[in-house]
């Protein structure tokens, strides 16, 4: 009787630490979550690219490599990069939005 007592006496002091335990996780998880929601919002604003210089730094920092050439088109500007595995991009960086297409 002393056996199954201080058996089921230690699985509610396991069952009792681990709940509080699952909800800090959860807390710490919604957290996460909502700042990754944040992130994401803030990274679609439009930032404006006012110079070839900005066009090139944008395009280098997303796709890496160097800059082999930019070339100001008529509403942004075409950014042609050389990857570290040989492969040349060339990407277009509206110049109103900052956005990047092609590859």
């Amino acid at each position: 009787m002393k056996l199954v007592f201080s058996l089921i006496t230690s699985l509610l002091i396991t069952f009792m630490n681990t709940f509080p335990m699952q909800a800090v996780a959860q807390a710490n998880f919604a957290a996460t979550i909502s700042t990754m929601k944040v992130n994401q919002q803030s990274s679609k604003q439009k930032v404006p690219v006012k110079s070839a210089k900005q066009a090139a730094q944008l395009a280098q920092s997303r796709f890496g490599g160097k800059v082999l050439k930019v070339q100001k088109q008529k509403s942004g500007y075409r950014v042609k990069l050389i990857k570290k595995n040989g492969h040349v991009i060339a990407v277009f960086v509206d110049a109103k939005s900052g956005r990047i297409s092609g590859r």
